[in-house]
Order: C-alpha cells, then sequence, then structure tokens
C-alpha cells in the first residue's frame, strides 16, 4: 500500500530521501479519485522494493498542491531525483499502470530496447488482471458488508450525521418524520466512511441521501419519506 503523507516537512522528506517517486494527489470527495487511490495502492504493493508511491490529500496539503500546480484530481506527479519528470491527469488505470511500470523499467535516464518493451507489454498486462480481479474483490466485499448494514435493524437510515446532530436538512426532516410516526430505527452516518457513501449509491441504484430501508428494502429518499407521511402510508410499513 502506497505511504499516506500528513505534513509537508514529510513530503519534502520522502522526495529528498528517495530517488524515484510517484505522487498520487487525490480526495475523498470525488469518487473516481477514492477508486484509482485503490489502484494505486495495488501498485504500489507490487512496486514497493523499486519505487516510492505515496498519497497526499491535495486539500489537506495545499501548499503541496499549489507548488505542483494541482487542478483537479486525481493527479500523478512522476519525480526522479526531485524534478518532475512526467505528469497524468485523470482515473484511467490502464494508463496509471502502464506509467508506473514504465517509470520502473525506463528511469528518465536510461533508454528501453525492443526486448525490453515487448516484456514491460506483458507485464502491463498482468498489472491489469491483478488490478481487475482485486477491484473486483474489492466491489464483492463492500456489497456483502452494505448488505449487512441495510439489515443491522428493521429500520435502517443511512444519513448525514446522526439523529440528534444531523448534517443536512434533508437528514433533520427525515428523522423528524420517523419519530413522529412512532419509528425505533438505527442510522449509518454516510460522511463517516466515503465507500459505504459512493457504495451504497451504486448498490440500490439510488444517487442522493438520505436513504431509508425498511426490512432490508430501500423505500426512498426524503422526497418519497415525506410523500408517504402527507399520504398517511408511512406508519403503516412500520414493522
Amino acid at each position: 500500500m502506497a505511504q499516506a503523507i500528513n505534513t509537508v516537512e514529510e513530503f519534502e522528506n520522502t522526495i529528498k530521501t528517495n530517488n524515484y517517486v510517484v505522487v498520487n494527489f487525490w480526495a475523498d470527495w470525488s469518487k473516481p479519485s477514492t477508486q484509482m487511490t485503490q489502484v494505486f495502492n495495488t501498485l504500489a504493493e507490487k512496486s514497493a522494493n523499486k519505487i516510492k508511491m505515496i498519497n497526499v490529500e491535495a486539500e489537506k496539503l495545499h501548499q503541496v498542491s499549489l507548488k505542483y500546480n494541482i487542478k483537479s484530481v486525481p493527479t500523478y506527479i512522476f519525480i526522479a531525483y526531485q524534478k518532475v519528470s512526467n505528469t497524468m491527469v485523470g482515473a484511467n488505470p490502464a494508463e496509471l499502470a502502464i506509467q508506473v511500470n514504465s517509470f520502473i523499467t525506463k528511469p528518465p535516464q536510461e533508454s528501453s530496447s525492443s526486448s525490453s518493451t515487448t516484456n514491460n507489454d506483458a507485464h502491463n498486462e498482468e498489472i491489469l488482471k491483478q488490478m481487475k480481479a482485486n477491484q473486483e474483490q474489492e466491489k464483492k466485499n463492500l456489497n456483502e458488508r452494505l448488505e449487512k448494514l441495510i439489515n443491522q435493524a428493521p429500520v435502517m437510515l443511512f444519513m448525514k450525521g446522526h439523529p440528534d446532530k444531523p448534517q443536512c436538512g434533508f437528514s433533520n426532516k427525515s428523522v423528524a418524520i420517523l419519530r413522529e410516526n412512532g419509528f425505533t430505527f438505527d442510522s449509518f452516518d454516510i460522511l463517516s466512511d466515503p465507500a459505504v457513501r459512493n457504495g451504497l449509491k451504486e448498490y440500490s441504484n439510488w444517487p442522493t441521501y438520505p436513504q431509508l430501508y425498511i426490512n432490508g428494502k430501500l423505500v426512498g429518499g426524503f422526497d418519497i419519506i415525506k410523500d408517504l407521511n402527507e399520504d398517511g402510508e408511512l406508519a403503516e410499513l412500520k414493522p
């Protein structure tokens, strides 16, 4: 797994003490960025003894982001002997694998032969296969976790914040309606876990929060909760 860098001093020291460094500038609010960070970490495990790969939260270390002119996430900076040799912007797992492998097998000061190019292509293909397998397993594990969370209680509300301290108006109103109707429910703060926040949207094909589940089935978001309440149908769904 790539090393997480938390301070400017730690970043600068890493650059000075490693000849070859690949930096992943990411943000937890960006789904493509968080997904690509998983890819980046997989590549880091395979490259641990060859190059240094690090994760930098772009907004947390804004001084570093400004220095390298980071305008979007994910962005990858390839640094050789403290100088930028290449930059890649965007979420492209295949291209990232190729760029990292090229950085390992063909450092900036070296040239490659046709035979090494053939070997590189084979290695790239193997990396992509492993990455795909890892991503499929991670998705399976996440879906199993989501299913357990959804069925954690007869009534589950996935919301921003907690029932006694909601972090958005729709979550606050949903909690109020459920309490007015005498519901006993558990909740999950989706702001506390980016994997759940992003994964549940895809799992249930519902793009917004809050999300209400009763007996393991999606009821809907705030608009649905509100309409059911106004029609007098919400209380009928109480387990």
